[in-house]
């Protein structure tokens, strides 16, 4: 297991209907070690992820303001693959014209719970051991907490603020 063929199981699943059936499909055709690896690797592009920069527009967007809810966003921001999580990150304000932002209640709702638990299961049920655990949640994001005040996040992400913010 690679990051090339990590990225390509994820964009083998991107688009279906219940994206965590799909995942454990995918990768129950792999041995136990490239699970192993997988999820070594989904916690690694997590944990890049953890940041206060990125907790700043969920929160506009969604107004995700729980580390659990932080979590789905970024399992819902890796799904979308390796180059538009790329593009994201380097101008959160571009997902105010992505078309694939799942809608729940007519509110925005990029969320995918439990993506990041389906490897650690899988081995578990095929071996029996548990993987290590890789904890992302209970550690503080890095950089510098996000103030949430709605001038200051309108001035950081305009367009994001502009489509989302309002629909709270």
């Amino acid at each position: 297991m690679n990051t090339d063929t990590f990225w390509q199981i994820i964009a083998s699943v991107k688009n279906s209907n219940d994206v965590n059936l799909a995942l454990r499909t995918a990768l129950s055709t792999l041995d136990k070690n490239d699970i192993a690896q997988f999820d070594v690797l989904y916690t690694q592009e997590l944990r890049k992820l953890w940041h206060w920069d990125n907790w700043a527009f969920a929160y506009v967007m969604c107004g995700c303001n729980s580390e659990y809810d932080f979590l789905d966003f970024c399992n819902w921001l890796i799904l979308q693959g390796k180059g538009d999580l790329a593009k994201f990150l380097a101008n959160p304000d571009c997902l105010a014209e992505y078309e694939h932002i799942p809608v729940k209640n007519d509110l925005p709702a990029p969320y995918c719970d439990e993506l990041d638990l389906i490897a650690g299961l899988l081995h578990e049920d095929i071996t029996g051991e548990e993987l290590p655990y890789h904890n992302v949640v209970n550690f503080a994001p890095q950089g510098k907490k996000f103030k949430n005040k709605p001038k200051l996040l309108m001035e950081q992400f305009p367009k994001l603020y502009a489509k989302f913010w309002q629909q709270k």
